[in-house]
C-alpha cells in the first residue's frame, strides 16, 4: 500500500506564508516576460539603438531558467530559509546553477546592448566563465554578478539614454535589506519580499527600453527621489522588521 503524499512535508510553512512565498517565486519566474514584451513592442527602435536585440530574448529565457533552479533549491530546503540552507548562505547545486544563469543573463543583456564593442563581449565571457571557480571556492562569488550587473546597466544607459535603468542598482541593497532581516529574525514572510525585490529589476529595464525607444526618458531627479524615498522607508522599517518573530514550522504546531 502506497503512502499518501503530504505537501506540508516539503513546504514547511504556514499556509498563508506558503502562498505568499510561492506566489513571489512564480512572479520571479514569469517577470522576464515583461522584457520579451518590451522588446517585441520596440523591436524596430532597438534594431537601431542596440547591437544584438535578439539576445534580449535569450537573456529572458536564461533568467526564467535561473528562477526554476532557485525554486528547486528552495524545494530542497523545504522553503524554510535559515543561514545554513543552500537558498541562503549555504551552498547547493541548484543554488550554483541559479546564480550562474543570472550571471549569464546579465552578460547577455550587456552584449545585446553593446556587443559590437569587443571589451563588452570580453568582460561578459570572462566573468561568466569565472563564476563557477569562485562559487566552488566560495571566494568573492558575488563579484561576477556585481560586475556584469553594473555592465548591463551601464550599457543600457549608454544605449537608451534613460536613467530609469539605473534604479536596478537600488534593488540590490533593498534585496539585501530584506534578506538580512529574514536571516536575523527567521520570519519567512520576508522571503517573499526578498524574492520580489531581487527579481523586479527587469521592470526598470523594460521601462528604459520603452523610454529610450520612444524618446520619452525620465529625469535624474525622478531617479534620485525614488532612491531617497526607498532608503528612508527602509530605515524607518528596519526596527520593526528586526523585531519580527520567527515563523513556526508546521511540524512544531503538531503538523
Amino acid at each position: 500500500m502506497t503512502k499518501r503524499y503530504r505537501i506540508r512535508a516539503d513546504i514547511q510553512l504556514p499556509l498563508a506564508t506558503a502562498i505568499w512565498v510561492l506566489g513571489a517565486h512564480l512572479y520571479a519566474l514569469l517577470v522576464p516576460l515583461v522584457l520579451i514584451a518590451a522588446v517585441n513592442h520596440h523591436w524596430d527602435a532597438l534594431a537601431e539603438l542596440t547591437a544584438y536585440p535578439v539576445l534580449f530574448y535569450v537573456a529572458a529565457g536564461v533568467m526564467m531558467a535561473g528562477s526554476a533552479f532557485e525554486v528547486s533549491q528552495n524545494s530542497l530546503d523545504h522553503w524554510y530559509l535559515t543561514p545554513e540552507t543552500g537558498s541562503a548562505e549555504g551552498t547547493g547545486f541548484c543554488d550554483f546553477m541559479f546564480f550562474w544563469l543570472i550571471v549569464v543573463s546579465q552578460g547577455l543583456v550587456a552584449v545585446a546592448f553593446m556587443g559590437n564593442h569587443l571589451w563588452v563581449v570580453a568582460l561578459a565571457i570572462f566573468f561568466t566563465l569565472l563564476f563557477p571557480f569562485m562559487y566552488l571556492r566560495q571566494t568573492m562569488q558575488n563579484l561576477p554578478l556585481s560586475v556584469l550587473g553594473i555592465l548591463a546597466i551601464a550599457t543600457a544607459y549608454l544605449s537608451l539614454g534613460d536613467p530609469i535603468v539605473v534604479l536596478q542598482f537600488a534593488l540590490s541593497p533593498l534585496t539585501m535589506f530584506f534578506f538580512g532581516c529574514l536571516l536575523k529574525t527567521g520570519n519567512q514572510v520576508l522571503h517573499g519580499f526578498t524574492t520580489l525585490t531581487a527579481s523586479s529589476g527587469v521592470w526598470f529595464l523594460a521601462w528604459g527600453i520603452h523610454g529610450g525607444s520612444m524618446g520619452a526618458t525620465q529625469s535624474w531627479v525622478i531617479v534620485a527621489l525614488v532612491v531617497v524615498v526607498t532608503a528612508a522607508a527602509a530605515a524607518l522599517l528596519r526596527p520593526a522588521l528586526s523585531r519580527l518573530a520567527p515563523t513556526p514550522r508546521p511540524q512544531a504546531l503538531g503538523g
